[in-house]
């Protein structure tokens, strides 16, 4: 069993943050993650999207689809294309982003408009029917986290996966979201 973890926040403080928090509730959710994967025996792998080269989607071809809808890939050059080929090497995911405006991350929704151009129509898919846990993380007072894991249900909807765990997350009730995210995770051996 393999599990990629995809985070969508630059919240970590470094020497190049500008962020004033030492750690954001999306990368205390990454590391209760990894520590729960570690513990009992799932390997994993975490990308930071932030942190990588994703372009958000040209619509481009005829009626805006290029290649993707034929041959399930991106003409544009960047990271896209190499961590889709990634998702067919794990068994399920766990995406997690920060709430921003009451929706998922800017980063996150570039992302999936561009997984969902290459895979949903995709009839030799390697990510269609992989579990994967969505878990949407508010700073704030918590609203917004039900649209975007709302959001995730439409991309459910596309790439016709299992959720197997949705969880909004806030200051407020993140150390009782631990074993939410405990309980998801066990899902993945289930």
């Amino acid at each position: 069993m393999k599990v990629l973890i995809f985070s969508f926040s630059n919240n970590k403080v470094n020497e190049d943050s500008f962020i004033p928090n030492e750690k954001g509730l999306t990368f205390s959710c990454v590391d209760e993650c990894i520590n729960e994967l570690n513990k009992q025996g799932i390997l994993n792998k975490h990308i930071c999207m932030n942190f990588k080269n994703i372009k958000k989607c040209m619509a481009c071809g005829e009626r805006g689809w290029g290649i993707c809808l034929k041959e399930n890939k991106c003409i544009m050059e960047d990271d896209f294309n190499k961590i889709y080929n990634l998702m067919s090497e794990y068994d399920g995911y766990i995406f997690i982003t920060p709430v921003y405006f009451w929706e998922m991350s800017e980063s996150a929704k570039t992302f999936f408009d561009r997984l969902k151009r290459c895979d949903a129509f995709n009839d030799n898919s390697k990510i269609k029917g992989k579990k994967f846990i969505s878990i949407a993380c508010a700073g704030g007072s918590g609203n917004g986290t039900e649209n975007t894991l709302n959001a995730f249900d439409v991309l459910n909807h596309f790439m016709n996966m299992e959720i197997i765990g949705r969880i909004p997350v806030t200051s407020f009730n993140y150390e009782e979201q631990k074993n939410e995210i405990k309980n998801s995770i066990s899902k993945f051996i289930g």
